[in-house]
């Protein structure tokens, strides 16, 4: 799919993964949208990138997903690239009882719901266009889990499933809408929280986010169903032979340093 005079939609687009690919693709000649939570951080974004477009919209909302859906129908009917980026991620220790049930929720109504939400909502605009495509956001954590973030790794592992039921649905109603999972590793200079790159194995697997944006574009621009990115492509291999003693090896290791 040529990524040029596109109309794009780049969910949680004010900062980290999103706004690297954004600016990517808006000087790559397209029309580029972002969305988030902070009218603020919204006006910042587009103020110091001309072109950009930004949108508020709280993607766990779906009477927002709703809302945005119909104005982008209006004003940008020409709609034809979905990148599912929004997330957040917690660390915790389900041993904790000070971690509220809230709190433990608040990553699926973020990365998963609304992933689901939004391509939902923007499907119908979508199937219109005569080549389309989603991208959506996952993670090194779609193919192992990270044992101090049990919802943020449970609810990337959503995402690829629901990649994958997505593309067959597509594919059986005859639609030319390309589907794309985007498995990133640890990006150091952008992680969601403010431990996550301190330790040794994290600082290792680390990608630098100029790669990520590389290899994302290469991946989207040949149709790829998956691009795993650096380590993740390490891990989605190694995973394959031992899947039990990675995990318990990988936790273990986490988990000490963070003690």
């Amino acid at each position: 799919m040529k990524l040029v005079n596109r109309t794009i939609l780049v969910t949680g687009g004010t900062s980290g993964i999103g706004f690297a690919f954004a600016k990517r693709f808006l000087e790559m000649g397209n029309t580029v949208i972002i969305t988030g939570r902070s009218q603020q951080r919204i006006d910042q974004a587009v103020k110091n990138n001309p072109g950009l477009i930004g949108m508020a919209a709280d993607v766990s909302d779906p009477s927002s997903v709703q809302q945005l859906a119909k104005e982008l129908a209006i004003h940008y009917p020409k709609l034809d690239i979905v990148f599912n980026n929004a997330g957040i991620m917690h660390e915790f220790d389900l041993f904790d009882e000070n971690i509220t049930y809230e709190y433990l929720a608040a990553e699926i109504t973020t990365n998963l719901n609304g992933t689901i939400y939004v391509t939902k909502a923007l499907l119908p605009l979508l199937a219109k266009q005569q080549e389309a495509m989603i991208v959506n956001v996952s993670s090194l954590l779609a193919n192992i889990t990270v044992a101090n973030a049990p919802t943020y790794s449970a609810t990337k592992a959503g995402v690829h499933m629901f990649s994958d039921a997505l593309r067959e649905q597509i594919r059986a109603k005859g639609k030319n809408i390309h589907v794309m999972e985007l498995c990133p590793p640890v990006i150091s200079e952008t992680n969601l929280t403010d431990t996550y790159d301190e330790g040794f194995l994290n600082k290792m697997i680390s990608l630098p986010l100029a790669k990520l944006v590389n290899a994302g574009i290469k991946g989207m621009e040949k149709n790829k169903l998956r691009v795993n990115a650096g380590f993740a492509k390490v891990m989605r291999f190694s995973m394959k032979f031992a899947p039990d003693f990675i995990t318990h090896t990988w936790g273990q290791i986490i988990l000490k340093e963070q003690s």
